[in-house]
């Protein structure tokens, strides 16, 4: 299946969702090649994509088999925090929206602030939220901060609000060293993944995130895992 196609699929089972009042939205990858035109011009920008990733909300997620299950998918396994499902060569993974990979991220409060996807701000947020920032998170990263704006508290279909990432990180050291830094990974390789205009306009965009995330007052909770930290 095409990129192209998953988008397609991703967007009629967020719909079917929709329909029976559930609330469900794409992250990952497919997410961002949704939100991101960028990636089918730039062959640089472009990687293999081969599963659906979701966000459903907490309430929903005893029920929200049912709408792949109806869409031809089997449940392959599922824990505390995430359920997989596949259909032929797609696999969906659906996830807890107390999200946690390499930190803990409650996005509970966010699955409603736009439709089909997470925010922008959030879908750059589980990218930069990596210990190990691969190749591929770079890349989403990159589409992101090309192709959107960077703002506070604007508007989130549209643009990367910055506030969204200091609330997130400000409570939390690690989170906040973590993401600050692979702002500088990027700005560090924007010239390899766009043209010279384009990589100009992402770095400036990666400033206003970093000026957020350096420039405010930092919490008690942040202060105290940096000295922890030392």
């Amino acid at each position: 299946m095409t990129t192209k196609e998953l988008v397609q699929l991703g967007t009629e089972l967020v719909k079917d969702a929709n329909a029976r009042g559930m609330m469900l939205r794409m992250i990952g990858g497919i997410a961002i090649y949704a939100r991101c035109p960028s990636i089918e011009t730039n062959p640089r920008l472009q990687r293999v994509n081969a599963d659906l990733d979701f966000m459903v909300d907490e309430k929903d997620w005893m029920r929200v088999g049912e709408i792949f299950t109806a869409r031809g998918f089997v449940k392959k396994d599922e824990s505390a925090r995430e359920q997989h499902f596949v259909q032929d060569e797609v696999t969906a993974e659906i996830s807890h929206p107390h999200f946690r990979e390499d930190f803990q991220i409650d996005f509970s409060a966010r699955l409603n602030v736009t439709p089909l996807t997470l925010p922008l701000a959030d879908l750059l947020l589980m990218k930069l939220a990596r210990v190990n920032f691969k190749v591929k998170d770079i890349q989403d990263a990159t589409a992101l901060l090309v192709d959107h704006r960077v703002t506070t508290d604007g508007e989130e279909e549209e643009e990367i609000n910055r506030a969204q990432l200091y609330r997130v990180a400000n409570n939390d050291y690690r989170l906040w060293k973590t993401i600050f830094d692979n702002t500088v990974t990027l700005e560090k390789v924007f010239d390899k993944y766009l043209e010279p205009e384009e990589a100009q306009l992402a770095w400036r965009r990666t400033e206003l995130l970093q000026e957020v995330l350096d420039g405010k007052t930092h919490s008690l909770g942040w202060w105290a895992g940096r000295v922890l930290t030392r």
